[in-house]
């Protein structure tokens, strides 16, 4: 994976080929593998201030995540600090799970923005990569497209 790295850009600076490369990579991992019917782009990748990361090629990554902004009323543990980012659309291609992907995806968000909040929800079976990364679940486990998921924050 020597040629592969971390990389992000906001919607106005995504090119067509880092975009087309996006775009392949969920659709493999949310439609055709997990079948998840719920529509994937649901507009906020267009929003300024949404943050596309991944890795692997430019018009080839291996890995992918996006941060936005919370909506009005994103759940986190009571008394905790509203978050500031929502960790989310969490792919890695099957050829390379199990090689550190996503923990290199989430480390280098964390490095640009640990000092604020965040919250995810996260697939229950990988809940422990981010707990490895400081996150600590929080309310009751629940089904999302059909698959068990847990919220999850970090301060």
């Amino acid at each position: 994976m020597s040629e592969h790295s971390v990389r992000h850009a906001r919607w106005d600076c995504l090119t067509t080929d880092e975009l087309y490369g996006i775009v392949v990579l969920r659709n493999r991992v949310f439609a055709l593998e997990q079948r998840v019917t719920a529509e994937d782009f649901d507009g906020r990748d267009r929003h300024p201030d949404t943050e596309h990361w991944w890795f692997g090629a430019d018009d080839d990554p291996v890995g992918y995540l996006r941060l936005v902004r919370p909506a009005a009323g994103e759940p986190h543990p009571d008394g905790a600090a509203a978050p500031a980012w929502v960790v989310g659309r969490v792919a890695t291609h099957p050829d390379y799970r199990g090689q550190g992907v996503a923990d290199r995806l989430v480390g280098a968000v964390l490095a640009a923005h640990g000092d604020e909040p965040f919250v995810l929800h996260a697939q229950e079976y990988v809940a422990g990569l981010y707990e490895r990364h400081g996150f600590a679940r929080f309310g009751t486990p629940y089904d999302e497209a059909g698959i068990r998921h847990v919220g999850m924050y970090r301060p």
